[in-house]
């Protein structure tokens, strides 16, 4: 019951968008945005990003290590692949439209359906820099915010948030779906790189208990003309989950 409420809520407020209610700076990029535009791929186009990176899992008593294959396009949809013996893992996610689904499958090969707002996630967590690209580029339900300069960490970064422009009937549910969808990036203000983002994720059984999750970009390197990290460190609850230490790199 739950998975289809959510489905039938998911699909409404999908297809009763209104291109009207799009933010400007989604369509009119701020100058910070055409910097880091220009500092991630210098204008180039670029639709898909695909890693090869050793891997490192803790979660509790829980340590493993293997290998990932990650890939982000720019439409919204993911594949990720963790080779990570017990808790190796396969994530997948469609794209951005009335009929995104988003699944994982376990070491067992067992399939499991992501409900809620976990299917919601405005933007590839370890690919922020793919969504830099003009509007005409990415999903039209994708919405961008200027926020300016905030301090992070004791350090100063500059923020753009990324969310799903969504309405609906009920404005309370939709403004909750909105919010739980928002990934917060922060860019090197020397640099226009992503240097890290912020969203939250939420138990199965419990979508108003949110779980921090921060992802550290690090060791970026020009591949193809695009620049890439090369570190990727995801923090859930504040605690290191994995470690990827990319290896191969390319873009489409």
């Amino acid at each position: 019951m739950r998975f289809r409420l959510f489905a039938l809520c998911l699909l409404f407020c999908f297809t009763t968008y209104s291109a009207q209610t799009q933010t400007s700076t989604s369509q009119i990029p701020t100058s910070f945005q055409q910097q880091a535009q220009t500092a991630v791929s210098a204008g180039k186009p670029f639709s898909a990003v695909n890693l090869t990176a050793t891997a490192e899992w803790s979660a509790g008593s829980t340590h493993q290590s293997g290998t990932a294959q990650l890939q982000a396009n720019a439409d919204g949809s993911t594949n990720v692949q963790l080779a990570l013996g017990s808790v190796s893992r396969t994530e997948v996610q469609t794209k951005t439209d009335s009929s995104r689904t988003c699944t994982w499958t376990d070491s067992a090969g067992k399939s499991h359906d992501i409900l809620g707002p976990n299917c919601l996630i405005a933007i590839p967590w370890f690919s922020p820099g793919l969504f830099t690209q003009p509007s005409a580029k990415l999903p039209a339900l994708l919405s961008t915010t200027d926020d300016g300069v905030v301090t992070e960490s004791g350090s100063t970064f500059h923020q753009l948030s990324y969310l799903l422009n969504l309405k609906g009937a009920n404005t309370s549910s939709t403004r909750q779906m909105v919010s739980q969808s928002t990934v917060n990036v922060f860019y090197d203000p020397q640099t226009f790189l992503p240097a890290s983002l912020e969203y939250f994720i939420h138990p199965d059984n419990d979508d108003s208990q949110d779980i921090p999750v921060r992802v550290v970009f690090s060791s970026y390197q020009s591949v193809s003309g695009v620049m890439l990290p090369f570190q990727i460190e995801r923090y859930v609850n504040r605690t290191l989950q994995l470690r990827l230490d990319v290896s191969n790199a390319s873009i489409q």
